[in-house]
C-alpha cells in the first residue's frame, strides 16, 4: 500500500491549521475525491484536528500551532476508484519555516521531508504578504546619489518565497537545469475571500498580479503539468478566536469553506481536490 507524504509549506497565519481541520472534516463525511477508509476506523492521534473542528463548531477560530510543534497524522484514504493509500499529513508552526529562511539552515527533519515528499503544498495568504513594487526605482535613486526615502525594513514576499524554495530545492537535491516534474507543486492562495477578484480571473492570474516574481520563478523551474494554483477559503469568512459565528454554529463547519480550481471555476466545497491532484488521483 502506498504511503505518500506531502510537504506543507506555509507561514504563520497562512491558514494551515484551519485547512487541515476542515479537510479532515470533509474526508470524514466521504463527500469528495478522497475519503477516509472505513476499514481503518479513525486515524490515530487526531486530537489537533478534532480541536480545530470543535472551535469552528463553536463559531470561533482555532488557535495557531505552538512554536515547537512538529507532528504527523496518518490518514488512511481511498479515492473514488477504491484505491487505498495512507497519507502522512504534517503539522508544525509557521515560524519554523521562517527560521529556515533566516538561518539558511535546513534541519535533518526538513531535509528528509523535502526529499521524500510526493508533492509540496504551498499556502500563501496574499493579503498578509508585503511587497515593495517601487524598490527597484528606490535602489536606482540611491545608486545615483538621490535618496528617494528611508530604507525599507523587511523582505519583499517575492524574494522571500523564491529564496525559500531555492533553499528547499537545494536541500532536497533537486536540480533546476531541466524543469522539474517532481515534486509536484500545488499553490493554495488561502483566505481567497479577502481578495478583490473578477469572475474571469483564475488563481494563477491573481498570483501573477500579486507576486509576479514568484510566479515567474515557478513557471521557469517546474513543468507546466507539475504545477497547479488554487484559490482556498477554508472557512469562507473571517473568524476570530473570541467570535461566535452563527453560520458555523447552526450549519456546522463541514458546510463552510471552498476552493476555486486552477481554471477559475465557481466555488467548490471539495477541499480534498488539491491534495488529490498532488497525489495523482484526480
Amino acid at each position: 500500500m502506498q504511503t505518500p507524504e506531502l510537504v506543507l509549506l506555509g507561514g504563520s497565519n497562512s491558514g494551515k491549521t484551519h485547512y487541515a481541520g476542515q479537510l479532515y472534516g470533509r474526508l470524514r463525511r466521504n463527500s469528495g475525491l478522497l475519503k477516509l477508509r472505513k476499514d481503518q476506523g479513525t486515524p490515530s492521534d487526531i486530537s489537533i484536528l478534532e480541536e480545530v473542528l470543535r472551535c469552528l463548531a463553536e463559531g470561533r477560530a482555532a488557535s495557531h500551532t505552538s512554536a515547537g510543534t512538529w507532528s504527523e497524522i496518518l490518514l488512511p484514504l481511498e479515492d473514488q476508484q477504491g484505491h487505498a493509500l495512507n497519507l502522512l499529513w504534517p503539522d508544525y508552526a509557521g515560524e519554523q519555516l521562517k527560521t529556515v529562511f533566516d538561518d539558511r539552515i535546513v534541519s535533518g527533519a526538513w531535509q528528509s521531508k523535502v526529499c521524500n515528499a510526493q508533492g509540496w503544498l504551498l499556502l500563501i495568504r496574499l493579503k498578509s504578504e508585503t511587497t515593495y513594487p517601487d524598490a527597484l526605482a528606490e535602489l536606482v535613486n540611491r545608486a545615483n546619489g538621490r535618496n528617494g526615502g528611508t530604507t525599507r525594513a523587511g523582505v519583499d514576499a517575492n524574494a522571500y518565497w523564491v529564496e525559500l524554495l531555492q533553499i528547499l530545492l537545494h536541500a532536497g537535491g533537486f536540480g533546476t537545469v531541466a524543469r522539474l516534474q517532481h515534486p509536484r507543486l500545488a499553490i493554495l492562495l488561502s483566505c481567497y475571500d479577502e481578495l478583490d477578484i473578477c469572475d474571469e480571473q483564475t488563481p494563477l492570474d491573481i498570483l501573477n498580479r500579486h507576486l509576479p516574481l514568484l510566479a515567474s520563478f515557478i513557471g521557469s523551474n517546474w513543468c507546466l503539468e507539475a504545477v497547479s494554483v488554487w484559490g482556498l477559503s477554508a472557512l469562507g469568512c473571517l473568524l476570530e478566536e473570541n467570535s461566535a459565528n452563527a453560520n458555523f454554529i447552526d450549519e456546522g463547519p463541514e458546510f463552510q469553506g471552498w476552493i476555486v480550481s486552477p481554471e477559475g471555476s465557481s466555488k467548490d466545497a471539495d477541499l480534498s481536490k488539491p491534495v488529490a491532484w498532488l497525489l495523482g488521483t484526480q
